[in-house]
């Protein structure tokens, strides 16, 4: 009896080990379901918006020409062009189906499938953009938050840095 029960044990635990392997059409269906991509697209837009809202302040400096200015504005440009081809679906979709696959099994994405073709999923999924556009717009508050104490910081360590004796002294 004792040994039935060992070898039951044994096999309970084991299952998990024997669960089989996430399949890429589950993975890709469940992307689908998700609209992972409109997602990952909304993303890229929103982090257009956090470009302008971080880096252009700190390239518009007051004494910037406006051939500098027209330089800062290419950079910002050739930034956010750079972002969007790196974080394209068609170049993410390969590190996302690797990444479902090491994270599910496939009676994992099975159920997730399940949810997602049910009533409440498809709310969940109606409601999802309302849910990102409002996380990103306190992310952008929070940037703006967080650039203000930088700059403070910054001021504030600037002012503590020893004098470089080689340079006059500003006249206050």
């Amino acid at each position: 009896m004792k040994r039935l029960l060992i070898l039951l044990l044994a096999v309970f635990f084991s299952v998990p080990a024997f669960a089989t392997p996430a399949q890429d059409a589950s993975i890709e269906k469940l992307l689908i379901l998700t609209e992972a991509q409109k997602l990952n697209d909304s993303a890229i837009a929103d982090s257009d918006d956090i470009i302008e809202t971080t880096l252009k302040p700190i390239l518009q400096l007051d004494n910037m020409t406006a051939e500098k200015k027209k330089m800062a504005e290419s950079f910002l440009n050739k930034y956010k062009n750079i972002v969007k081809e790196e974080f394209s679906w068609k170049k993410m979709m390969p590190d996302y189906i690797r990444i479902y696959r090491e994270t599910f099994t496939e009676e994992e994405l099975q159920s997730l499938i399940a949810f997602y073709e049910s009533p409440t999923g498809k709310m969940f999924i109606r409601k999802m953009p309302l849910i990102m556009d409002k996380t990103s717009d306190i992310m952008r508050q929070k940037m703006v938050s967080i650039l203000s104490r930088m700059n403070t910081a910054l001021g504030e360590s600037m002012n503590l840095a020893p004098q470089d004796k080689s340079l006059p002294a500003a006249n206050p």
